[in-house]
């Protein structure tokens, strides 16, 4: 199973890069994390029918081969990680001396990590609705 995850307290910026990298990813799971911002949880409430993602209390069971982490370089705890898990961690904030160095990453220091998602899928040709664009 691949799950895309992201910070606690999620903010626009988390949200969007994680809505952006399901879109990349369709076979992937994006889970929102169990706490979001007041906003966020605003947002959610008028369009969270418009969007890819699952809670994190609704995870299959399941081995968990691939992450690939946003907006953050924090994993967290998870049942049933693979011992021989894949991270990619996409994220504008550079890496921590904590950084787990066998992790794959895509840094790039702009203003959001929602930047570092767009370009490919511009690149890729994908078609957003209005509510996905609009998060974006």
């Amino acid at each position: 199973m691949h799950l895309i995850l992201t910070h606690e307290q999620a903010d626009f910026d988390a949200l969007a890069s994680l809505v952006a990298a399901k879109l990349l990813n369709p076979g992937a799971l994006a889970v929102l994390p169990r706490r979001v911002n007041r906003n966020v949880r605003g947002f959610l409430t008028l369009y969270r029918d418009r969007l890819p993602y699952i809670e994190f209390g609704d995870l299959p069971k399941g081995a968990i081969r691939r992450v690939t982490l946003v907006d953050s370089q924090a994993l967290p705890s998870l049942k049933g990680v693979d011992p021989d898990l894949q991270v990619h961690v996409i994220d504008h904030h550079p890496p921590g001396p904590e950084f787990e160095s066998s992790w794959s990453t895509h840094f790039e220091e702009v203003g959001a990590t929602t930047t570092l998602l767009v370009e490919p899928l511009r690149d890729a040709g994908l078609e957003l609705d209005l509510v996905h664009a609009t998060l974006l």
